[in-house]
């Protein structure tokens, strides 16, 4: 149907120029113009069947895209989930230190005043002990490592 209308009026069309173009050149020309004006139309008859399948496919891209999103927003709510059940061990395990913390603090406060200060100089001289042997070790240390490098080298193998 659009064939022949576009061929009557391209018909008409050179009638109406008549010798001014050729009938080619027409054509050529209304078979551009007029197809960019029906086309408006067209679209505005399309069938229910094509709207439909347009409208189903856009709302099939929209519900993937929002798909997409649901997912993504469930594994950020999985993350800070874990992240509060991390801080929520940390806490319980602070909670228990704290206990503990407070028990100690408790049972010193009922020693003696007398009792701790005898148990801190017990605590001290055995700190210099253990600098004055840890000070030997070392020196020892030394001593028996030069005295293997020189045996080594004395047998050629250093």
């Amino acid at each position: 149907m659009e064939v022949i209308l576009l061929n009557v009026v391209a018909g008409i069309a050179t009638l109406l120029i008549g010798a001014v173009r050729s009938t080619d050149v027409v054509q050529k020309i209304l078979h551009e113009l007029l197809p960019r004006i029906f086309k408006k139309k067209q679209e505005a008859k399309k069938s229910y069947g094509e709207r439909l399948a347009v409208l189903s496919d856009n709302l099939q891209r929209s519900s993937q895209q929002v798909d997409d999103i649901l997912a993504e927003l469930a594994s950020v709510a999985k993350e800070r989930e874990q992240g509060i059940l991390t801080l929520e061990k940390e806490m319980e395990a602070l909670q228990l230190h704290e206990k503990d913390m407070k028990q100690r603090i408790e049972s010193l406060q009922n020693v003696p005043l007398p009792a701790v200060e005898h148990f801190a100089k017990m605590m001290n001289s055995t700190e210099k002990r253990k600098a004055r042997r840890d000070y030997l070790l070392f020196g020892a240390g030394v001593v028996v490592s030069t005295v293997i490098a020189i045996g080594l080298k004395l047998l050629g193998f250093g």
